[in-house]
């Protein structure tokens, strides 16, 4: 790895920029992201102010709080970057937990996050050319539950309320990390609410996902960039995060659709047993997803298992007790949810002559279904918030926080200003406004987007895992011919 490369990958969003006009350390980037990313990286770095612009900025007033495998992660030890980086791939499994999630399995490896990655940096340069906020990125370890996150979050905030005199904290998260902020809402609320401005989540899956059962089930399926990297990421080291696995889909009766009394729209069958839009097996029992685990593995997941169903129990409880989150609260959020692709909505066992081996992926979009539309990887009814304003947009999951019209709407929801571009019901994303090209991203390569074609995000190319050939595969990889995989996320 450059020397050039540590610098970048752990400066502050206006330091990478002014790093880009160093010969060497661009070069560096440019191995790291690949040609079309490097470009895009680039063209940011023409429209960055000047330092004395920056000086004009308001004192920290934004914190950033990115998704699920959006912080990149090292080993303190050991050096180096392990998500994600080619040059580390033979060392991922290091990121594999200990038993109770809370600790590396190797103590020796002291994996921490340091960064924000750089799919993020569009809108972290749109804050730049702004002068009423000055922001920090909040980098967390992804593989772990909230719990062993929310303290540095709340003392962030509390710190950045120091330091810009005493005004309002406004928060944008994306997927995962919406859940990372009403986690810590929910255990610093009475002490973070009145040190609090607005907050924005941006493609939150606020009740899980149905394509991280897909991961589980069948080892990182997908597309072509996953396949690779599930040849160096064990399925135990999956199943052993924690935090990961909270994004799983709430359980019945938590998850939209599944709740006591709601029709259930969504079935597939009359024969299905399991009430629930994501599966038709219980997602909460280690044995029904089949995955030939020994009985202690079986334990093991079933552990975790039963952690997530108690964090999604607990805070869909405490989002819609008014007792515990006023409504003033709710108020002061945004939900922005997108619209028009489809994803993994449903995992389905078929029974053939009573055996339970082949399983179906929903995965065609029904427009105007909220369990059959959304951004690629989160559907509308995941999306969707008790007593919190939504809105729509189309565009895909990863490149939704680098949308002009996502980005420039949220800043005026942060000020208090009337929203212009996005829509008020999803039918209305694809008309007005919603044709412009301010819905899609400015980045498409550093987030991912590029690979949305119509309706169709680009993540579910493949029917299941294809094995590749290993050496063939160390051959692409040692020789630069995968750049993507150093921007590979799952969600």
């Amino acid at each position: 790895m450059s020397n050039d490369l540590p610098e970048f990958l752990s400066a502050s969003s206006e330091r990478q920029l002014e790093l880009l006009a160093d010969p060497e350390a661009a070069a560096a980037m440019k191995r790291f992201l690949g040609d079309a990313a490097f470009a895009e990286l680039e063209r940011l770095k023409a429209n960055a102010p000047s330092a004395d612009n920056l000086a004009l900025h308001s004192p920290p007033n934004l914190v950033f709080v990115p998704g699920v495998m959006g912080s990149m992660l090292q080993s303190v030890t050991q050096g180096g970057v392990w998500w994600l980086n080619v040059d580390t791939r033979n060392f991922l499994n290091h990121l594999r937990l200990a038993p109770d999630g809370t600790e590396d399995a190797d103590p020796n490896d002291q994996i921490a996050p340091f960064n924000v990655d750089f799919s993020y940096q569009p809108f972290a340069a749109a804050v730049l050319a702004r002068e009423d906020f000055g922001h920090r990125m909040f980098a967390y370890d992804w593989r772990k539950m909230y719990s062993q996150n929310s303290a540095a979050l709340r003392d962030l905030i509390l710190d950045m309320r120091v330091k810009n005199g005493g005004k309002p904290v406004h928060i944008v998260a994306h997927s995962m990390g919406g859940l990372m902020v009403r986690a810590t809402l929910k255990e610093f609320g009475d002490e973070l609410w009145p040190l609090l401005g607005r907050i924005a989540f941006i493609g939150t899956p606020h009740y899980g996902s149905a394509s991280i059962a897909g991961y589980l089930k069948n080892h990182l399926w997908g597309w072509e960039m996953l396949t690779l990297l599930r040849g160096y990421l064990e399925r135990r080291t999956f199943r052993s995060l924690w935090g990961v696995l909270t994004l799983l889909p709430a359980p019945a009766g938590i998850y939209p659709g599944s709740r006591p009394g709601e029709p259930a729209t969504w079935k597939t069958s009359a024969s299905d047993s399991y009430h629930h839009p994501c599966a038709n097996f219980d997602l909460y029992d280690a044995r029904a997803w089949q995955l030939e685990l020994d009985d202690a593995e079986t334990k093991q997941l079933q552990a975790v298992l039963d952690a997530v169903a108690a964090f999604h129990t607990d805070m869909h409880r405490w989002h819609n007790d008014p007792a515990d989150l006023l409504q003033q609260d709710c108020d002061r959020m945004l939900m922005v949810a997108g619209v028009g692709y489809q994803g993994l909505f449903r995992l389905a066992y078929v029974d053939k002559l009573g055996f339970w081996k082949t399983m179906d992926k929903i995965t065609d979009r029904i427009a105007g279904d909220r369990h059959r539309d959304g951004d690629g990887r989160v559907p509308l009814a995941s999306a969707e918030l008790e007593r919190v304003r939504i809105k729509y947009v189309r565009g895909v999951h990863g490149g939704l926080t680098n949308i002009p019209a996502v980005y420039e709407d949220v800043f005026r929801w942060l000020n208090g200003q009337p929203l212009e571009f996005l829509a008020d019901t999803p039918e209305d994303a694809f008309v007005g406004h919603g044709a412009t090209s301010a819905m899609l991203s400015v980045a498409p390569h550093l987030d991912g987007s590029s690979r949305a074609i119509d309706d169709d995000p680009g993540y579910l190319q493949l029917d299941a895992p294809t094995e590749l050939d290993p050496a063939a595969v160390e051959q692409r990889l040692a020789t630069g011919g995968a750049p993507g995989f150093n921007l590979l996320k799952i969600l």
